[in-house]
């Protein structure tokens, strides 16, 4: 099938991958969407989104059943969703412009998942790696001769709602390509962690983890310098979560590996209940050392109150983006740190069961599909990414809707 042409050699198809590939990461919290000087980049991110969906679906030609099954599905998550914003504005007496715009990217991406090539898929996913090391390259050049050895100054500061419960908090900046924003106790001392453009060192280690996996998974052959260049990256971020979930993905990938040498195979299963034991260890140590920080007791809190609000309103939830819901039941040594820190509890919180239900549906169905076909690097991307999901505050973004939806 022939593709219209944009460029020598370049197709329309793929120039849509790289805009929306540019587009997925930047939206994933990156500390210009917090920026109110810059106030209309989410606009602009959204406005992207939906002229790369635009560009790949026209592109296309001779669409078979299967993409007309994608229009069904479209429909049918649009009028779900919108049942809950009607329900949302009834009970709750206000209309929500950032759950409208939350619709249209949720059915930009679920269009684009049925529009898509396998091939276009990879591709996608392959130039979101390759975005992300270049910030993890540059991120951990400004962390080791800026925040540790101070060789280099900040270019400036810069001013964030993210930090500090939606007001406006300074932080340092260098050249706009990388961000100070939370330090971290280390020893008795004091260090900056590396949170790169990202709003914060988890969702950075979520990022860095991310192209991890897609460089374990999804690739045929793994190039290991990328995954050790990346692995440093998640070491900077001080990120317990990203240090189990990098050592897991590791373990998973070399059990995964196909040897034919029959001492190595006898080796493998001797080592599983040694490693699972190990691991279980530096879970429990980087688990009690992370209980003993503000951060830590701060995600136990979040669980627990998130929880706690859910539990008012099972299944419609406290009504979207209602924080008040949630912060009600924190834990008053928190102050004015009550952003939440996962997404479970958010959905739960916010939209119970009913939000929740096409999250835990398409992997389900997505995860049914790969077991059945024994794709089990698949498998463990899927199972990885939903962990790194639950302990990150990633709810609503572009890439964690892409993720889901392009397994069903």
């Amino acid at each position: 099938m022939q593709e219209k042409k944009l460029m020598i050699n370049v197709s329309v198809p793929v120039v849509a991958v790289y805009i929306l590939a540019v587009t997925f990461v930047f939206e994933m919290r990156s500390v210009w969407t917090t920026i109110p000087r810059f106030g209309m980049i989410n606009n602009l991110l959204l406005l992207s989104l939906v002229v790369g969906t635009l560009l790949y679906v026209l592109s296309r030609k001779n669409y078979h059943g299967h993409f007309l099954n994608g229009i069904i599905t479209t429909v049918g998550l649009a009028g779900y969703f919108f049942i809950y914003y009607f329900y949302d504005q009834y009970i709750y007496g206000y209309s929500s412009e950032l759950l409208l715009k939350i619709i249209l990217r949720l059915c930009c991406i679920c269009l684009l998942c049925f529009a898509m090539r396998e091939e276009h898929k990879q591709k996608l996913f392959e130039t979101v790696e390759n975005i992300v090391l270049i910030i993890a390259s540059v991120s951990l050049f400004f962390w080791i001769f800026g925040s540790l050895l101070g060789v280099l100054n900040p270019s400036g500061i810069e001013y964030t709602t993210w930090i500090v419960d939606g007001r406006e908090t300074a932080i340092n900046k260098y050249y706009n390509l990388y961000f100070e924003t939370q330090t971290q106790n280390f020893f008795g001392a004091k260090i900056m962690r590396n949170s790169a453009i990202f709003t914060e060192g988890p969702m950075c280690s979520f990022m860095f983890c991310y192209a991890i996996f897609i460089e374990l998974f999804k690739k045929k052959h793994s190039d290991y310098k990328k995954i050790i260049l990346l692995s440093i990256a998640v070491l900077s971020t001080f990120s317990t979560t990203g240090y189990v979930i990098v050592i897991a993905a590791l373990f998973i990938k070399y059990m995964l590996t196909r040897t034919h040498n029959k001492l190595e195979f006898i080796l493998r299963i001797v080592l599983i209940p040694v490693v699972l034991i190990a691991v279980v260890i530096v879970f429990e140590y980087l688990l009690e050392s992370k209980l003993e920080t503000t951060s830590g007791s701060t995600r136990i809190d979040d669980f627990v109150a998130g929880l706690c609000a859910w539990r008012d309103q099972p299944l419609m939830g406290n009504g979207f983006n209602n924080s008040t819901s949630i912060i009600q039941y924190m834990s008053t040594n928190r102050m004015n740190n009550t952003g939440l820190s996962n997404s479970l509890v958010q959905m739960l919180a916010y939209g119970g069961l009913y939000i929740i239900v096409p999250y835990v549906g398409a992997s389900a169905y997505g995860i049914y599909k790969i077991a059945r076909r024994r794709d089990w690097n698949e498998f463990a991307f899927v199972i990885m990414f939903i962990i790194m999901f639950i302990f990150t505050i990633t709810s609503f973004q572009m890439l964690s809707m892409f993720s889901f939806l392009s397994i069903i």
